[in-house]
């Protein structure tokens, strides 16, 4: 009987020290989970606050700036029984949106030095002074190109025709007046954008062109401009 005794106390035993260890061991392994979790999702949670520090970046960069640029400008006018070659300068202020869009004013006086081989006696037209005054729409769909357009209002001056007879010269006619015009723009910025700021700048060369609805005919100026851009 003491030995059954015995016996039985020994199996009670020894099952408690297994169910003991068992819960041990058990927790032990959650316990490893838990952390190994934690060290798992820290480095997601770090990324989502760097790709939410890098889209604030983004959203500052496309906060809306000033813009400035310039160009001297060269080519030819043509209308009207006229042609000859165009000298002038062009200034740009105004603002920028965001990286797609602007508006500025595009500030151009010029001279045109025309002349005409259809008037009679040998006539020839003389300079044309001129000033286009055209606020512009513009696109940069990436930062290397530009493509601006706007109607404009134009203020010509000049073209008296000296005419030649009997070795004698008049200046006859000449006007001064205002003109509705169009304007388009293609320009290449060469100079990237400050990552930092998102702000561009650099070398300029832009291509124009610029109908103006004269009296009785339309004066159409073709131009290539040099010059430097910040916005």
């Amino acid at each position: 009987m003491r030995r059954s005794a015995c016996i039985l106390s020994a199996a009670i035993l020894t099952t408690g020290f297994l169910l003991v260890s068992g819960d041990a061991r058990a927790q032990g392994t959650e316990s490893t989970s838990t952390t190994s979790t934690t060290t798992t999702t820290a480095p997601a949670g770090s990324g989502a606050a760097g790709a939410s520090g890098a889209a604030a970046a983004d959203d500052d960069h496309e906060e809306g700036r000033l813009r400035i640029g310039f160009n001297i400008n060269g080519g030819v006018g043509t209308g009207a029984n006229i042609s000859g070659p165009t000298i002038g300068a062009t200034f740009r202020i105004g603002w920028q949106f965001n990286r797609l869009m602007a508006v500025y004013g595009n500030l151009s006086p010029y001279v045109w030095i025309g002349s005409s081989d259809n008037v009679a006696n040998g006539a020839s037209l003389g300079a044309i002074a001129g000033f286009q005054t055209t606020p512009m729409f513009s696109l940069t769909p990436i930062d290397l190109l530009e493509l601006a357009a706007g109607p404009s209002v134009d203020y010509l001056s000049g073209g008296g025709v000296e005419t030649t007879a009997n070795g004698a010269s008049t200046t006859v006619g000449g006007f001064s007046s205002v003109y509705f015009a169009v304007h388009g723009r293609l320009a290449l910025h060469l100079g990237g954008r400050n990552p930092d700021t998102g702000r561009r700048k650099g070398f300029t060369i832009g291509a124009d062109i610029h109908p103006t609805f004269a009296e009785g005919s339309t004066l159409t100026f073709f131009t290539v401009g040099l010059g430097a851009d910040w916005y």
